[in-house]
């Protein structure tokens, strides 16, 4: 799964020249919110060089589409295509909506000999119903491989002021939803407007991470640095849970049933954190030059 993914406007060719040098997991081409009405039909037409160009450089690809319908169609006749990993499905608010879009993905792919189920789905939570319904929203279709969480669509739709509280709180609970679907969630519970306050992005980066996030989305290349320095295991990191794996396999060999670690003891639910952080480590950390 991807730590840092980065949005970026289909139109805009002096970002996507640089695209796949910004060291981002995924490059999120945007048909949404950053292109204007008026060039909607411009932008599909320029998304099947921008996929095969980020593609060939060994580039994740994933397409946002518009919501409502009508815009939505047109984008999936564009998007379903080889070199697209997933398509983000901003303002996700229902099942039904999952569903339908699975339904048009299936056929699309039948059409066009690609694999069925090859194109996953990321819905993007961005509204009070989506927060309700998040349970069943991530439950609709097999696709779905993760889930955005859209802060600022969701402050609007609540007439709320941000606070660290009400958006820790909120993202927690997608967070859980997802986990229950068996969901990875890519939650940083934080606008990606503020481009200037890095420092503030990394430490909610750093909230999304204590609560089960494996990664976010973000609007700048400096908020990809700073999403996949959060989302890596540090080396300190790194050698603690090598210490309680090394420890739990030694119990296991002597027939112990209990594991002992220093001073103290561990038990089952450790020792798996501590094998899904060396599975993250070995994903994402470099080796050591030799």
């Amino acid at each position: 799964m991807w730590r840092s993914l980065l949005f970026m406007p289909v139109l805009e060719e002096r970002f996507l020249a640089k695209a796949a040098e910004r060291g981002a997991d995924a490059i999120v081409l945007d048909l949404e919110a950053s292109i204007a009405a008026a060039r909607k039909d411009e932008a599909r037409a320029a998304l099947a060089p921008a996929v095969e160009r980020l593609h060939a450089a060994g580039q994740d690809v994933l397409v946002r589409i518009n919501m409502p319908w009508r815009p939505a169609l047109k984008d999936l006749e564009y998007a379903v295509r080889p070199g697209v990993a997933a398509l983000a499905l901003p303002g996700c608010a229902s099942a039904a909506q999952v569903v339908a879009v699975d339904a048009c993905i299936g056929e699309l792919e039948a059409e066009r000999n690609l694999p069925h189920g090859g194109i996953r789905l990321v819905p993007l939570i961005e509204s009070a119903r989506g927060v309700r319904d998040a349970d069943g929203i991530l439950r609709a279709s097999d696709r779905i491989a993760a889930v955005g969480f859209g802060i600022e669509d969701y402050l609007a739709d609540m007439a709320a002021r941000p606070s660290i509280e009400l958006q820790t709180m909120t993202g927690l609970a997608v967070a859980e939803a997802a986990r229950a679907a068996g969901v990875v969630p890519l939650i940083v519970p934080e606008t990606l407007g503020n481009l200037e306050d890095l420092d503030a992005f990394e430490a909610a980066a750093e909230r999304g991470r204590r609560m089960g996030s494996e990664g976010g989305f973000g609007a700048h290349p400096g908020q990809v640095e700073r999403l996949n320095r959060v989302f890596t295991p540090s080396g300190e990191e790194v050698a603690a849970a090598e210490r309680i794996v090394a420890a739990a396999r030694e119990a296991e060999r002597a027939g112990l049933g209990v594991v002992r670690l220093g001073d103290g003891f561990i038990d089952g639910p450790i020792i798996v954190r501590a094998e899904r952080l060396l599975d993250r480590a070995r994903r994402y950390r470099k080796p050591p030059p030799a």
